[in-house]
């Protein structure tokens, strides 16, 4: 019994001093006022509350992170926008001369040629070429041609061991081809065959910097050499190398104009003709990506390279027109089975009487003849009757179209009643047949 009581009492108090707390923590929220006593049995507890919180902004930044890193290809990418933030972040430089400018570059490129050097040291070299751009070194008459010779060495780096030195290559590279645009074209030819190696890099930050300095210089280096070094690759043994040439083909033929292209159209042909028959699926749907965008540079080539694909690799590029939903028009073949399709949507066919039928095929000839003014336009199922007679009458017609130029003739919205219009006594006596 003595023990029970003993435990009864122990309970009872530890009963009380939570009751206790909790009534002090209501005061906290305003429900009570709170005492001396309670605020200094308070303080750890709140203090703790901060830390729980503290924890869970902690947890909340680093699923964030991992979600952007994810969205990146994988711990370690890197992406343009990465490259971008790096262009300014290098220390500030003045150029008082031109030889200054030149002192500069040589002990640059003594640096870099030799990797002995401690990789640190190098990594400040390649960012010393940033603040030079930036410090406006390329407004210098020497500067290109002290450019030239840092070729060796921006090859050299971009081979290292280091992935940090790799990064800095590639970022300047981009830099420079940001900068210099079609100026870099030496240097954006002799370091692309040396970017292409860092693709298949299982260093997710090589071989994303190669991808991006790539993707920079195909965007502001505008020159048609570079057009075979990219073909070239898109027949690697490496499945990455494909896919990612695939990507900066269709990447070339957005950004750079007609005539920059016209030197290499069999190449570029016979490129995307082998990524369509590609062995990686992925290589496939990029492929079928050039060749809309090679339509788009030369329809008539293009679509001789559609005909000359067999039935599922056509049906297969039609997909993708249209899952894309593409303003790029059909080729020549399939345009004419697109315009049978829309004109059973025309107001025409819904009345069906004799002249109305007749007035139809009028107007599908007529719109046949505009149509075919205009080789990659798509034929309509909207068309004004006022301006297919307006074209129908600067075409030719046929003796046997004569009838239906008067139908063809009426205001819009007048053909909804033709069956009840008044009839000239002519085309009655041309379709009536006598008794």
């Amino acid at each position: 019994v003595k023990k029970y009581l003993k435990m009864k009492t122990k309970n009872d108090v530890c009963a009380y001093s939570s009751d206790k707390n909790f009534d002090d923590e209501d005061s906290v929220d305003g429900n009570r006022p709170s005492s001396a006593s309670s605020t200094s049995s308070k303080a750890p507890a709140s203090s703790r509350r901060n830390v729980g919180m503290g924890t869970a902004r902690r947890l909340g930044s680093s699923t964030l992170g991992s979600k952007s890193s994810a969205a990146k290809e994988g711990a370690g990418a890197v992406d343009e926008e990465d490259f971008i933030k790096a262009f300014d972040d290098v220390p500030v430089v003045q150029i008082y001369s031109s030889r200054d400018l030149e002192e500069s570059i040589n002990k640059i490129r003594e640096i870099l040629s030799d990797d002995k050097h401690d990789w640190e040291q190098r990594v400040t070299a390649l960012k010393k070429i940033r603040s030079l751009l930036l410090a406006g070194a390329a407004e210098y008459d020497n500067f290109f041609q002290h450019l030239r010779l840092l070729d060796g060495a921006f090859k050299l780096s971009a081979k290292d061991l280091r992935s940090q030195v790799v990064r800095e290559a590639c970022i300047t590279l981009g830099h420079l081809s940001s900068v210099l645009g079609n100026k870099f074209d030496h240097g954006a030819e002799a370091i692309m065959p040396t970017i292409f190696n860092l693709i298949p890099n299982s260093a997710k930050i090589m071989a994303t910097s190669g991808v991006v300095a790539v993707r920079l210089i195909i965007r502001h280096t505008h020159i048609p050499r570079l057009i075979p070094i990219i073909t070239s690759n898109c027949t690697s043994k490496s499945v990455a190398v494909r896919r990612r040439c695939f990507e900066f083909l269709d990447l070339l033929l957005q950004e750079w104009q007609t005539h920059s292209l016209e030197r290499h159209i069999s190449v570029l042909a016979e490129t995307i003709k082998k990524g369509i028959h590609d062995a990686d699926s992925e290589a496939r749907i990029e492929a079928r990506k050039c060749y809309w965008g090679f339509h788009s540079h030369f329809s008539r080539e293009a679509e001789h390279l559609y005909h000359t694909l067999e039935p599922s690799y056509q049906r297969a590029l039609q997909s993708h027109l249209k899952s894309s939903d593409s303003v790029v028009s059909l080729p020549q073949s399939d345009r004419s089975s697109s315009s049978s399709q829309e004109s059973l949507n025309r107001p025409l066919s819904a009345k069906r009487s004799p002249t109305g039928s007749a007035t139809s095929r009028a107007s599908t000839v007529s719109s046949k003849s505009v149509s075919t003014t205009g080789s990659l336009q798509r034929s309509r199922s909207d068309i004004d009757v006022n301006a297919a007679a307006s074209a129908k009458s600067k075409v030719p017609s046929a003796p046997g179209a004569a009838p239906f130029s008067s139908a063809a003739a009426l205001p819009p919205g007048s053909y909804a009643s033709l069956g009840n219009q008044p009839r000239d006594p002519a085309p009655e006596s041309a379709v009536r047949d006598d008794p």
